[in-house]
């Protein structure tokens, strides 16, 4: 089995004379609406002939791994893609729209097969359905490799993974988040450097514990960063310096080796090529003639000069209001109030929009256990607060653009009050489907069980709840510095003194036993 990586998250594997390509990002449009691009830039990839492909393979929804472009203009009609079963039809509904080639559907933790030659592939999708993204194991009767892109997995998970596989040759995993928060909210520079550091932080540990858990023979920082290339981003790419939630390839490969991490580690750049049988890394000449991380400050300038009539023409081509938004609005907002009550009373909030441009306005949200409520602000307080323009709400309104995928190209700002995340709010507006949201329903409402492990933390023991409050991960294997105890699945950190999560709108249940 071999590797070739396509940059990103993207690469191909070769097995017994077939070719598999794991979510290729490689369009010259960048993804985002040109607000994001590839780092480094790999378009030239893009020309190539993929007529030879047996499969397609995609994680998730995101445009970082499901490229229109190459999905419209690279793929033969025939080629499969193969992607995960979730409970949301975001995925499904994504590529219908796209493209018209056959969709396979596989179950988290059935194997299926991709070639003639027995190249197989497992999913191991995130255990809450609020988390909509998977692991994906390539594997035949010799050689695994673990691809978990921007999935997170539970301890348990990966140590399912590494019981069934034993050895696993090579893991990709991500040390630089896809997130828009804390830059895009209106904080202090200080407290956005502080959470920010958090941030990167607690990433590069689970990058850490995972590698140390499935202690495979090639460790593989991927997936990411990206490059904002838009002038009015481009400050994103290293405005916190070492505090930055994008880590680069090296930057966290020299975070791991100064966390102890010492088993071998590779840094691919497209072009690149593992061999999993001899573990012989080839480095492409090409590419490094032109790009190193040492010099990504001036590679991202001059790349920057190079896409901007691109980003110029992405934003021209979209269509613009007419009329005013409210009604749509208003109608949207209606209906996403009655998919589902349990949703309602955990957002519990009224929520500002900020519409800028002729056919905007100032427009409040009241969404609440009875219902929802859509009015003029008219000078009203809220908890959550978005400014916009009409441009992109229009999008969202009648053009399929997803309030996640709008997040993730950073073109807006927030403001909490209190400043609390409600996962449930993001959960409600990403989805936007009667079935998503009832899946996570249930998921929640079983997790809400009397089930209680004891911790212990300066000298006392504490009963706590086995599992989390947010998205249900087990608490086995919790951080406890001091008396805050850290869930390593999305880091939602507790005082074990009195239960109150410090980084979101969930209580952990506790009690001291001493």
């Amino acid at each position: 089995m071999k590797v070739e990586f396509l940059g990103h998250s993207g690469f191909v594997v070769e097995h017994a004379g077939a070719r598999v390509a794991c979510d290729p990002w490689l369009s010259p449009r960048g993804a985002y609406h040109a607000s994001w691009f590839q780092l480094p830039q790999n378009h030239h990839l893009f020309a190539r002939s993929y007529d030879d492909l047996a499969a397609v393979v995609l994680s998730h929804e995101h445009y970082d791994h499901l490229d229109v472009d190459f999905l419209r203009q690279r793929l033969t009609p025939a080629t499969p893609i193969v992607v995960p079963r979730y409970p949301s039809r975001n995925l499904v509904d994504k590529l219908t729209r796209i493209t018209k080639n056959p969709v396979i559907e596989v179950d988290s933790g059935a194997e299926h097969v991709l070639t003639p030659g027995g190249l197989k592939v497992l999913f191991t999708s995130e255990e809450s359905p609020a988390n909509q993204d998977s692991c994906i194991t390539f594997f035949d009767d010799e050689h695994v490799l673990v691809n978990l892109n921007d999935a997170r997995l539970t301890p348990k998970q990966r140590g399912q993974l590494q019981r069934r596989f034993g050895t696993i040759d090579a893991v990709m995993l991500q040390c630089a988040g896809a997130s828009w928060f804390p830059m895009r909210y209106r904080y202090s520079e200080e407290r956005t450097r502080e959470l920010s550091r958090e941030k990167r932080k607690a990433k590069l540990e689970y990058a850490f514990h995972t590698l140390e858990h499935l202690a495979p023979r090639i460790g593989l920082p991927y997936a990411g960063p990206c490059a904002f290339l838009d002038q009015a981003l481009q400050r994103h790419n290293d405005e916190l310096g070492e505090d930055n939630i994008f880590p680069d390839q090296a930057e966290s490969a020299a975070w791991l080796r100064a966390r102890g991490y010492g088993e071998r580690l590779e840094l691919p750049l497209p072009g690149d090529r593992l061999d999993l049988a001899t573990g012989a890394f080839e480095a492409d000449r090409e590419i490094r003639r032109t790009f190193s991380w040492e010099d990504k400050a001036g590679y991202i300038r001059a790349y920057a000069d190079r896409v901007q009539a691109t980003i110029a023409a992405e934003i021209a081509s979209l269509e613009r209001p007419a009329t005013s938004l409210f009604p749509a609005f208003k109608a949207y907002f209606e209906r996403l109030g009655d998919l589902n009550a349990y949703f309602r009373s955990r957002i519990d909030m009224e929520l500002r929009f900020v519409i800028d441009g002729p056919h905007g306005g100032d427009w409040l949200v009241r969404c609440h256990a009875d219902g929802v409520e859509v009015s003029d602000t008219a000078g009203r307080r809220a908890d959550y607060t978005l400014w916009l323009e009409d441009l992109w709400l229009h999008q969202i309104l009648s053009h399929h653009l997803a309030w996640e995928d709008f997040f993730l190209s950073l073109r807006f700002e927030a403001e909490r009050d209190p400043d609390v995340y409600n996962d449930h709010l993001l959960s409600w507006l990403k989805f936007a489907d009667e079935d998503a949201l009832r899946a996570v329903e249930r998921y929640e409402s079983s997790r809400r069980e009397n089930q209680r492990i004891e911790v212990e933390a300066n000298g006392h023991r504490y009963l706590i709840s086995k599992y989390c409050p947010h998205a249900g991960a087990s608490m086995e294997k919790a951080v406890i510095e001091g008396t805050t105890i850290t869930c390593l699945n999305h880091h939602y950190r507790f005082d074990l003194e009195t239960g109150k999560c410090l980084n979101g709108n969930c209580t952990l249940f506790t009690k001291r036993l001493d």
